[in-house]
């Protein structure tokens, strides 16, 4: 073992291989992050609306999910949850 790593430390490859794995952990960490974001009332039930569409939820209500005093999504009471999240960096063509 300690032969294959004198090997590779003397051939000049073991540092830009590290240096570019750690590029690539950063580059996924920036591009799959992602933060909440806040949601009008009327944005929250048409959400809502949509999931009782979709997943033929027969739940008369749902409530708001608030933090900071601004709703982010909605809990049906089916138990379904969402909270509207978006990527930190997006790339858009």
């Amino acid at each position: 073992m300690a032969q294959i790593l004198e090997a590779l430390l003397s051939s000049g490859v073991l540092i830009p291989a590290i240096w570019l794995s750690l590029g690539f952990v950063t580059a996924w960490f920036l591009l799959s992050a992602k933060r909440v974001v806040p949601l009008t009332r009327k944005e929250a039930e048409t959400l809502w609306k949509v999931h009782k569409q979709n997943r033929l939820c027969s739940a008369k209500g749902w409530r708001e999910i608030v933090r900071r005093n601004k709703i982010i999504g909605f809990e049906c009471e089916c138990g379904h949850k969402h909270v509207q999240k978006k990527h930190i960096i997006t790339i858009s063509a």
